[in-house]
């Protein structure tokens, strides 16, 4: 499982304010609802889609799709990305033996094998590409946000049941993949240095997407769990949405 990467895999189920058009179809691409009743995946969805929005219009991710992020900026994105998704895969290996079903673990193994496979062909080609060299990444640390978003997760995925600490994990992989595949939909400008990245986040169609297949499986758990677990799951959600605003604002700033 990667974050909207142009993978398939075996299970089923961060630009200038885009054209109108484009931002009242993005509801209906990413998660169409199911007869006249919305899946709870798509209430969460469109309860946070003005912080999306903001994530979306974010100077980061706007300068990524027309081509004018300065290189420091990206590189030094690209190293705080490195240490998020190595604690990360610390939050799935503590939630492995919470769950309460194959499916569940099922899904955690592929999804760490994911960010490994992430890791290799999308951050160290950038890496050579920028030079940053092992060196660089040892005298390198993570900041402020991004410590605090990776504690986050690690603490809700030891204090929290395996359903919470499953759904913190998933802003990261669901906004990910929409702002790549808004990028992606945006007029493509020539010559973008950063095209490469938007091709290989924003390509997969949703039906095919490992995205889809994380949402789909929070839907099981959501569909099975108590009014007050699906609580809980939501404020952990928006929680974890908020660190991706802050994630991508920061490596900006920074």
């Amino acid at each position: 499982m990667t974050r909207g990467r142009n993978e398939k895999r075996r299970f089923v189920c961060r630009l200038a304010p885009w054209p109108m058009v484009i931002a009242l179809t993005v509801l209906t691409v990413i998660l169409p609802s199911c007869d006249n009743e919305k899946s709870y995946t798509q209430k969460i969805w469109d309860e946070n889609y003005g912080l999306y929005q903001e994530i979306l219009n974010l100077p980061f991710n706007r300068e990524v799709a027309d081509g004018t992020l300065p290189k420091n900026k990206f590189r030094n994105y690209m190293i705080q990305d490195y240490f998020y998704l190595q604690n990360y895969k610390k939050a799935y290996a503590i939630l492995l033996p919470k769950s309460p079903d194959e499916r569940g673990k099922e899904f955690i193994v592929d999804a760490t094998k994911g960010i490994d496979e992430e890791i290799k062909s999308v951050h160290m080609i950038y890496f050579k590409k920028y030079n940053i060299t092992d060196q660089e990444l040892l005298d390198s640390a993570p900041n402020p946000t991004t410590k605090s978003y990776n504690s986050y997760l690690i603490e809700t995925a030891i204090s929290e049941s395996f359903e919470v600490g499953l759904i913190a994990t998933l802003p990261c992989n669901w906004i990910y993949y929409q702002v790549a595949t808004d990028m992606k939909k945006s007029k493509q400008v020539e010559d973008n240095p950063y095209q490469e990245w938007i091709d290989e986040y924003g390509t997969t169609p949703w039906e095919e997407s490992d995205t889809k297949v994380f949402v789909d499986l929070i839907e099981y758990y959501m569909e099975n769990a108590t009014e007050e677990l699906r609580s809980e799951m939501e404020q952990a959600y928006k929680r974890a949405a908020g660190f991706e605003y802050m994630f991508w604002d920061t490596v900006y700033k920074e």
